[in-house]
């Protein structure tokens, strides 16, 4: 086998260290010498400052990440062959779906798949991949190329439409077809729950698909309950809970007018009768504190807002953001109601929502039961090493 010869990177002296632990990112101030003459994303090797092969990645001199690790191995080129092994094992992981219930979810969650950077979402017999770095992009074709391969779906849709990708100098694009066909909208099962789905414009790959364990959970606590669902989206938490029975009552709340009618769509399919529920477009804390005013107030309520904060220097108003929401959720909800608290936003860990759950109590005069607390589902694992790549957490509780 022919060896592979990559520019090199040197680090600092015990730079070395974190990534023993099975850390994929390497800080520019952690470089000594800075590998030259090399275009960003390109592939590079890490040595230590003895001069030692630590691993391989991808460059960029652009971000304040520089390197992010692709293997340890030193054989291992970062060719077909390597995408394919990544590629398959990722989808070994997925087979505790049985299709028969699930046809959808993330097949490939960036660093916690080793592919730091890329994320593909699986609706069907379809992907739906999205590019968030350099060294990725480079390497987009390969990428394509190995999923047909591998997975031989139908299609690949390329969604790189994010603005994260302007902080590694990458053009936000439109959708691009760039393997088979995808169609406007695709039908997928989660547990047994049919869904319509829009790969091309829907928000992220058309789905949140990490909520499918949240999902599933709150059904114990639907049953023959007025449920309200903020940031409804396009109706994820509120099926479930109208399936649980004909007494079941959602009121579904989002800012989007596609995105609810949607929402009735998937009701309808599911042979739930929309008329028999409320569909509201509105600003979810409006529509919050209208609600609190009036004296309505629900049996399970449901708060999955959008991430309040991208950046540490934004977490205090991000904190801010959910003390408010949470405080509204708890004015509208009834004595020994149900809670579901959810938070996406990367800077703000389980305690701090905990922490705002609880002062929000306290500042009404109830008391709060911690029932069950959840992260991230099986198909988005998070590398151990790397808990600063875990953003999603969610509780349930009861507010007495």
């Amino acid at each position: 086998m022919a060896i592979v010869h990559y520019p090199t990177a040197s680090l600092k002296p015990h730079k070395d260290e974190i990534l023993q632990s099975g850390h994929l990112w390497i800080f520019s101030g952690a470089l000594q010498q800075p590998p030259r003459w090399i275009e960003a994303g390109g592939l590079v090797d890490v040595k230590s400052a003895m001069g030692q092969f630590v691993a391989r990645g991808y460059y960029n001199p652009n971000t304040d990440i520089a390197i992010r690790i692709l293997t340890r191995d030193s054989e291992e080129a970062i060719d077909n062959a390597f995408l394919r092994s990544r590629i398959r094992r990722a989808a070994q992981l997925r087979e505790v779906f049985d299709p028969r219930e699930t046809t959808a979810y993330r097949l490939i969650n960036s660093e916690g798949d080793g592919l730091p950077g890329l994320i593909v979402d699986r609706f069907a017999d379809m992907l739906v991949m999205q590019i968030h770095t350099m060294g990725i992009e480079r390497l987009r074709l390969q990428v394509v190329e190995a999923l047909m391969q591998e997975l031989g779906v139908r299609g690949i849709l390329l969604r790189n439409d994010s603005q994260s990708r302007r902080r590694e100098g990458l053009e936000v694009e439109e959708p691009v077809l760039v393997a088979g066909a995808v169609p406007e909208q695709v039908t997928i099962l989660e547990n047994g729950v049919s869904f319509l789905i829009d790969p091309w414009q829907g928000q992220k790959t058309g789905f949140f698909l990490d909520q499918r364990d949240k999902r599933a959970a709150l059904r114990k606590y639907a049953r023959d309950k007025r449920v309200l669902n903020c940031f409804s989206y396009t109706g994820g938490f509120s099926v479930y809970a109208a399936m649980m029975s004909d007494e079941t009552s959602v009121t579904s709340v989002d800012v989007s007018e596609s995105a609810m009618e949607l929402a009735y769509q998937i009701f309808t399919l599911n042979g739930v009768d929309p008329e028999r529920h409320e569909f509201l477009i509105a600003d979810a804390f409006e529509y919050l504190e209208d609600a609190q005013q009036r004296g309505e107030l629900f049996d399970v309520v449901v708060l999955d807002p959008p991430a309040f904060a991208k950046t540490q220097s934004a977490q205090s108003q991000a904190l801010k953001a959910y003390r408010r929401l949470n405080l509204l959720g708890m004015q509208v909800l009834r004595p020994g109601g149900i809670l579901l608290s959810c938070s996406c936003t990367g800077v703000v860990g389980l305690d701090d929502l905990l922490g705002i759950l609880s002062q929000d109590a306290q500042r009404l005069n109830r008391s709060v039961q911690l029932l069950e607390t959840y992260t991230h589902g099986v198909d988005h694992p998070i590398n151990l090493a790397m808990p600063e790549t875990s953003y999603l957490k969610a509780v349930f509780c009861r507010v007495n």
